[in-house]
């Protein structure tokens, strides 16, 4: 199964000392140490999701116009 870190913990690896790295790290099925992670919370099988990238030229559709105006003036001073 290939594993993933969950955001706000570390998990790591007990052979090497690092952590699941954010691409995720594939490990037996069977290991009780990466269940035990899995029933904890601590890592996920789910991946994360991709940030979404939005381009420049929807971000300029989406936007509204914003165009100064004078300042009116008053009356009295």
């Amino acid at each position: 199964m290939k594993i993933y870190p969950v955001a706000g913990r570390i998990a790591r690896d007990p052979s090497t000392l690092e952590p699941v790295p954010a691409a995720g790290k594939a490990v037996s099925d069977y290991d009780p140490f990466w269940l035990r992670r899995l029933s904890d919370g601590d890592v996920t099988k789910t991946p994360p999701a991709a940030p979404a990238i939005a381009s420049a030229s929807s971000d300029n559709a989406a936007a509204p116009s914003q165009v100064a105006q004078p300042a009116a003036s008053g009356g009295a001073a």
